[in-house]
């Protein structure tokens, strides 16, 4: 028997005895399902290929992608903001977003500019985001939580040319865009109920109003390996760098997360069934954007977001709606986990939580399935291991087993290696530590304007070395047991340590500093400084906190606390010996 999938502008793999073959403008071929382990490489690499089939996925840019199939949904509602409640059905956000890129043309962008989007979860985000693109538009997105400083070195950095933010933090990015934009670029303030709209910004109301009668956007050239968005990651070392992600990248990693899954834990829309998931994980980071907010739109699923995470706020959006499906971070676990007033109720028609960003203990999961006292094939939990390099996500565990602190396995069509930090030769023994490297069409094309760092993390053959250091076991299971890149996780966000180590030099009386991460029940990891002051200077720990309190955003704070030491140690080339600190604090 022959099927065909639906989808007008996907072209599909045919299907004949159980196996997929190739048709004309195929990407992959799929074939028997494959058992984890170990292949011989071109160059004689030692290859992890991933056990999931291989999958076809469309060459259309992302908005296309994200509203396809739009119409078998178009009177569900779309997105719904937890706070306030208003919201846009599936019709209303596919027209809001084409009225908004009809607008950002009709300002004068042109194809490939770079517009930031400083923006918490509010509904408009998506409709904002999704506009941008179908304008031809390359979005960065920018931390909101961002002080003026940070985000207006974002902003030069990626040479926007305009910015789209909210009224309640429109004041602190007016004062970043000032400086940082070029003179009279569009500064556009969603009115999200908070606090009035700059005199002089334009409505972000008005794109949609006005678009309506504005000529519809053009056909654009569009290619699948065109800049579409421009997040922004501190990578293996230093401070941020912009990701260059394709059009390829997103739409492929979207697909490669879908086939890596089994059926039933995401599910379509139909006229009968629809999905609701809280948007708490911020859509300015690729786990957000890319793994919760564009594929479950994707899938007509009802997203709830929330702007900003309060115990209450977050409770009470389990309360009001029946929560099917959950996307978060360790924290978030351990909250529900420990939280007197999270109760089996508030969680009782969910069918599956995806964990990511960072990595989990296996006992924190095993607490919260005993609290609620139901069993894995009443919830699936699923970890994924990713980065923003990779669109994210790269591996996946499906929990077939009860190993809830590993990652599992690359996600289809993605290949992975394991190197040895001494010899730099390929991992073959189970048990092993080594760095993770991974390869597949959701790699990013490079840094932005960064070429030395590119080259530092991308060989000539597509491999992206993650920093990262893992080990598998005889299941051929993965593990992250450490970071070589030492960034510092705090509820997911990334702290460099470099930047901190910078900021905290500026003052008179430190001669040096080095930052560290210390693990954290409920974040994580929180920084923490070792101050070696200059000659007959005295400070104490709350001065040096309170230095850095203001300059940098709330979770890069040194809440971790800080250490007076006589010498920072350092390799002779000079660069600090973070690992060696990590030692010490342990002890």
């Amino acid at each position: 028997m022959t099927t065909l999938r639906r989808g007008t502008r996907r072209m599909w793999d045919l299907m004949e005895n159980g196996k997929m073959i190739r048709n004309s403008s195929s990407r992959f071929i799929s074939t028997e399902p494959k058992r984890p382990g170990i292949q011989d490489g071109k160059n004689g690499e030692k290859i992890f290929k991933s056990p999931f089939l291989s999958t076809n996925y469309p060459t259309m840019p992302v908005h296309e992608f994200v509203w396809e199939n739009v119409g078998n949904w178009g009177d569900k509602v779309a997105l719904k903001c937890g706070v306030t409640g208003r919201r846009y059905t599936y019709a209303g956000a596919r027209d809001a977003s084409n009225w908004v890129a009809r607008s950002l043309l009709n300002m004068g962008f042109k194809k490939g500019d770079v517009i930031a989007l400083v923006l918490p979860n509010l509904p408009e985000t998506a409709i904002a985001f999704l506009g941008s693109v179908e304008a031809g538009l390359t979005v960065t997105t920018v931390n909101p939580h961002y002080t003026v400083d940070e985000i207006s070195r974002q902003l030069i950095n990626a040479g926007a040319k305009g910015v789209i933010t909210n009224a309640e933090i429109a004041t602190v990015v007016l004062k970043a865009a000032r400086d940082s934009l070029p003179s009279k670029s569009p500064f556009i303030v969603i009115d999200d109920a908070t606090l009035p709209v700059p005199s002089g910004s334009i409505p972000f109301k008005d794109l949609i109003d006005k678009g309506k009668s504005l000529p519809p956007v053009s056909n654009h050239p569009w290619n699948i390996d065109d800049v579409v968005v421009l997040p922004y990651s501190s990578g293996t070392t230093g401070l941020s760098k912009g990701v260059m992600l394709s059009h390829r990248n997103l739409v492929a990693n979207m697909e490669q997360v879908k086939a890596s899954t089994e059926h039933g834990v995401w599910n379509e829309t139909t006229e009968t069934y629809q999905e609701i998931v809280p948007l708490l994980l911020p859509t300015f980071h690729i786990y957000g954007m890319n793994a919760v907010m564009l594929p479950n739109l994707r899938l007509g699923v009802q997203l709830i977001t929330l702007p900003k995470f309060t115990p209450q706020g977050f409770v009470d959006v389990f309360e009001k709606n029946k929560v099917t499906c959950f996307f978060l971070v360790p924290p978030l676990l351990l909250f529900l986990a420990t939280a007197p007033m999270v109760t089996k109720k508030h969680i009782e028609s969910i069918h599956a939580m995806t964990s990511g960003a960072a990595p989990i203990a296996g006992s924190d999961v095993e607490r919260f399935y005993q609290k609620f006292d139901i069993d894995q094939s009443k919830l699936k939990f699923i970890q994924g291991y990713g980065l923003t390099e990779t669109s994210p996500v790269t591996f996946l565990q499906t929990l077939k087993s009860k190993k809830y602190a590993s990652i599992g396995n690359p996600v289809c069509d993605t290949e992975a290696r394991l190197i040895d930090l001494s010899t730099n030769e390929d991992i073959v023994t189970p048990g092993k530590t080594g760095e993770l490297w991974v390869r597949g069409d959701h790699v990013m094309k490079g840094y932005y304007n960064n070429e030395e760092a590119t080259k530092n993390t991308l060989t000539p053959d597509g491999w992206l070395k993650t920093g990262d250091i893992a080990y598998f076991d005889e299941e051929f299971d993965f593990y992250i047991t450490d970071r070589l890149k030492e960034l510092i996780k705090v509820k997911g966000f990334q702290v460099p340590p470099a930047e901190l180590e910078a900021l905290l030099r500026t003052h008179p009386a430190i001669e040096e500093a080095a930052v560290i991460g210390i693990p954290d029940e409920r974040s994580g990891e929180l920084p923490r400084a070792f101050v070696l002051l200059k000659k007959d200077k005295t400070l104490k720990e709350k001065e040096v906190q309170d230095f850095v309190k203001g300059k940098v955003s709330d979770y890069k704070e040194l809440k971790g606390g800080v250490i007076f030491v006589d010498n920072i140690p350092k390799n002779p080339s000079g660069k600090i010996l973070r690992r060696v600190l990590k030692e010490q604090n342990v002890k």
